[in-house]
């Protein structure tokens, strides 16, 4: 045993890139996007620093024991802050509609999270087919993360309530109507939508595409539909049904023989 492990080097690379990124975004957003202090610091943090540490400890939890009760509810306090943090920047000045909490009519809204819904799902079981067809697997951490025992899976009911709001208040409520008057709808979804693949990078490389895909969806029925609610209520289903009810009919089956490729990547069965 020799010097630090390739990991741990590779850990250390990228948050010390993030670290550099962030102050480099922060600057352009305050001096050429003419973007507040306020509403810079959040957009650097939702693009660059949270990507950034999502990425620098996906190799970290790749073969790491997972507790997963202190697992979701540290995931549950960091995603309300998160939700709590966009709430308050994006509503400050023209209220809750600015981060598109707009009632539209109960039908709608009802439309929409059935659409959403239905589309996440059958996004998660076309990943399935896909990958099954290329020989792929799921990370160990996917299945190390769903839960158990009944006490986990209540938990987990909240972490999905969690995710739901926290997350879609970011990435689609607050950071989308900021990029929109820059980068327009397609390239604000686009954006968003990446950056909301790479937190799951946990999930290995499978995980980040059905991610992505997922939140380009979310970010389409948003702007379709005028409300956030029903990408709320449909990704809270979304992450309920894949977690708890059809978790094993949803994941790829547990890879049997294979080579394992280090960090957040996916095997090839032989």
């Amino acid at each position: 045993m020799n010097g630090r492990p390739p990991l741990s080097r590779f850990t250390s690379a990228v948050l010390w890139a993030g670290t550099i990124l962030f102050w480099v975004v922060l600057y352009g957003l305050t001096s050429w996007g003419g973007l507040e202090q306020t509403d810079a610091v959040l957009s650097a943090v939702l693009f660059v620093v949270l990507p950034a540490l999502a990425v620098g400890q996906a190799p970290l939890m790749a073969d790491a024991h997972i507790d997963r009760l202190p697992a979701y509810w540290s995931s549950i306090a960091t995603l309300w802050i998160l939700g709590t943090l966009s709430w308050l920047v994006g509503t400050r000045a023209d209220g809750l509609s600015a981060i598109g909490f707009v009632w539209t009519s109960g039908a709608s809204i009802l439309l929409w999270s059935v659409i959403l819904t239905v589309v996440g799902l059958v996004t998660v079981g076309s990943f399935r087919i896909v990958a099954l067809r290329l020989g792929l697997h799921e990370t160990r951490v996917i299945r190390e993360l769903l839960p158990r025992t009944r006490e986990e899976k209540g938990v987990f009911f909240l972490l999905s309530i969690a995710a739901g709001v926290g997350e879609e208040v970011a990435y689609r409520g607050y950071a989308i109507p900021l990029l929109i008057p820059v980068l327009g709808s397609l390239g604000s979804v686009a954006v968003t939508s990446m950056i909301f693949g790479l937190l799951h990078v946990y999930q290995g490389t499978l995980g980040v595409l059905r991610t992505a895909v997922m939140g380009g969806f979310l970010a389409w029925g948003f702007l379709a539909s005028g409300s956030l609610i029903p990408p709320i209520i449909a990704h809270t289903l979304i992450d309920m049904l894949a977690g708890i009810v059809l978790a094993e009919r949803l994941l790829l089956p547990p890879k049997e023989t294979g080579v394992e490729v280090p960090g957040p990547s996916l095997t090839l069965e032989r």
